[in-house]
């Protein structure tokens, strides 16, 4: 930037009786000039605010702050554990990953880190250099800390884990840039009168100890979070996020043996669930887009229920039951619809005796469903049957939304059969239906067996069925 200035001279040249005023200039330095280093300390000097303000004034100030932010990533070596080495070489391959850290640290002092990473088996030695590693991370204003840590000895959950110090986290500003927070094998408690992350977007957690109450506390003032992760983190309780969450879009809770999930949250794009069969419900007004649920062992039409009652607004499920018990019927005396549901996915593990049984009623809840897909897994060379059981269909019920339906892991089971040609002649919208005789949803041990059958033979049998059935000229049959 050039400075100019105007000085009243005393020179004795005239114009018209006029004094001439003489323009100086100082020399045309920029500040983009100075050496790298020294800019950097310039702008780590800056409050974020300032530093997001000056870097949209021109392209070279975006360069100069982009190179004054440091993503550091430490990792053990792949294969690298303490069951690789005797305890003093693992010791010592231990302090060579801590000097090394020490010494990037060291270097980075004093300037501005945006990630800061690390990775490794937890040991007690670790500890020291842990807090330091994380005061180092917070003191640079990194907007992103991530500690992986797991046991040393595999497959335990007894043992000790690293305290995350949030002693460290005392000061607004210390947390005011953070905004993403991910931690594997750590123990999180918080002080009572902690107030949370008021930057955070993400939080991570896996294997983590934790209590539903440590949780309220750190989750107390996070009005911007948008994706909280919640894996093995053993709660043994309700998990009720009483906060309303203005901002969060996603959501997973895996494995962390709750009772009950109950959740208010105006706006979820996905929610993800994977354990035992729990009630979860969704605040009334709340509208959910994808939900994934994947129950450990139900009976189908229980978990379809609770779904129904639980959840009812959102418009792309996903339901599977590793163990599951199916009925004939499927009661229909409660009222409740998913009115929103647009995309139905269920992934279905069938035993031998149930395969001729599938509740149909099912989809009488869903009456503005487009897309249909069933995935079977579970094979036997009896489930191909040439007669069908006569069983009489459900009351007719037109589909007049449905456009897509796939089923995979066909095997010509009386009951897949009879849900398909029920299809066919209720959906008047039909515009595709894909059938395939292999199984997609797990590895298919009995794929050997199906090759010695003669698989064309009841692809055009299921053909035929299907075009005597009210199957419109229009709709794209796909058999495979």
């Amino acid at each position: 930037m050039i400075n100019h200035t105007v000085c009243k001279t005393t020179s004795s040249n005239h114009v018209s009786g006029k004094p001439v005023y003489k323009e100086k200039t100082r020399p045309n330095a920029k500040l983009e000039d100075l050496p790298q280093d020294v800019l950097c300390t310039i702008v780590s000097k800056l409050p974020a605010k300032e530093i997001s303000r000056a870097s949209v004034l021109s392209s070279n100030w975006r360069y100069i702050c982009g190179i004054c932010f440091y993503k550091l990533c430490f990792t053990g070596a792949a294969g690298c554990s303490r069951d690789s080495f005797e305890r003093d070489q693992y010791c010592q391959y231990m302090q060579k990953f801590i000097d090394y850290v020490n010494v990037v640290v060291q270097n980075c002092h004093a300037k501005l880190v945006e990630e800061f990473y690390v990775k490794f088996e937890f040991e007690t030695m670790l500890l020291d250099h842990l807090n330091n590693w994380v005061n180092f991370a917070v003191s640079s204003h990194a907007k992103s800390i991530a500690v992986y840590l797991c046991p040393i000895i595999k497959r335990r959950t007894d043992v000790d884990r690293y305290v995350f110090p949030f002693h460290l986290l005392n000061s607004e500003s210390s947390m005011s840039h953070l905004q993403c927070i991910q931690l594997s094998f750590v123990s999180f408690r918080p002080p009572s009168e902690f107030r949370g992350f008021p930057s955070l977007r993400k939080l991570d957690l896996e294997f983590v100890d934790i209590t539903i109450k440590d949780l309220d506390v750190v989750l107390s003032n996070c009005g911007n979070l948008k994706w909280l992760s919640l894996v093995r983190c053993f709660l043994n309780c309700e998990l009720k996020l009483d906060h309303l969450f203005s901002s969060l879009l996603h959501l997973t809770v895996v494995r962390c043996r709750t009772t009950r999930v109950e959740l208010r949250v105006m706006k979820l794009v996905t929610f993800e669930y994977d354990g035992d069969f729990v009630p979860i419900v969704l605040r009334q007004d709340s509208k959910l887009d994808n939900a994934h649920i994947r129950f450990d062992e139900a009976n189908f039409q229980d978990a379809f229920t609770a779904l129904l009652n639980g959840i009812p607004s959102v418009q792309n499920l996903t339901l599977e039951i590793t163990w599951q018990r199916l009925e004939t019927q499927f009661p229909l005396n409660n009222a409740g619809k998913f009115s929103h549901l647009r995309v139905l996915q269920l992934l279905m593990g069938v035993r031998l005796e149930e395969v001729d049984k599938f509740p149909f009623s099912i989809l009488r809840t869903a009456p503005f469903i487009e897309k249909l897909e069933i995935h079977f897994a579970g094979g036997d060379n009896s489930w191909f049957v040439k007669k069908g059981s006569g069983r009489k269909y459900p009351e007719q019920y037109e589909y007049n939304y449905l456009k897509s339906m796939y089923m995979t892991g066909y095997k010509g089971a009386i009951g897949q059969l009879e849900f398909l040609v029920y299809i066919v002649e209720n959906a008047p919208a039909l515009e595709v239906l894909t059938v395939e005789m292999a199984q997609r949803l797990y590895r298919d041990r009995f794929s050997d067996m199906y090759k010695k059958m003669n698989l064309a033979e009841q692809q055009h049998a299921l053909s035929e069925v299907l075009c005597k059935s009210m199957l419109s000229s229009k709709v794209k049959l796909c058999v495979m």
